[in-house]
């Protein structure tokens, strides 16, 4: 049983953003932006949570940000439904078509309830406008997924 003078401390909103900056230094790509930088991307962001089954997008949807999982697990589908990529915690999807500036070419679906950090379209462009390094590290990682996936559409 707890006594009052062994309530536990609540949790403020300092709390939080500060769980949420660890959690984007562990995205590579994100991982070399400075701890006021990620600071205004979770201000700036918001997360939401999909219940396994749901799709997070379809393919033709506007491009309308960065997508990072927080936990759980997405998978990135063709046309066919066929499986082209799960990504779990730590990595991010929606990039190339933020890049490229087209509709999603492929579905993405939740896996199992799955947390996401949503990086408004405004943001992202500010941040890779602002942070070349990051830029370029954004870009390798879509260079990579398209390589993986030569002769397919975006993996997003």
């Amino acid at each position: 049983m707890i006594e009052d003078g062994d309530k536990p401390e609540p949790r403020t909103r300092a709390d939080h953003s500060h769980t949420l900056v660890k959690a984007l230094q562990a995205v590579p790509s994100l991982g070399i932006c400075d701890e006021r930088t990620l600071l205004e991307i979770v201000g700036d962001s918001v997360n939401l949570v999909w219940p396994a089954g749901h799709k997070v997008f379809e393919p033709g949807t506007p491009s309308s940000g960065l997508f990072i999982v927080l936990s759980g697990r997405v998978r990135v589908l063709r046309d066919g439904g066929d499986e082209l990529a799960e990504l779990g915690p730590g990595e991010h999807f929606g990039e190339l078509s933020l890049l490229l500036g087209t509709m999603h070419q492929h579905a993405v679906e939740a896996l199992e309830d799955t947390e996401l950090m949503v990086v408004p379209k405004e943001r992202f462009d500010a941040l890779v406008g602002d942070n070349p390094r990051l830029a370029g590290e954004i870009r390798r990682k879509a260079e990579e997924r398209m390589a993986m996936n030569r002769g397919d559409a975006p993996t997003d």
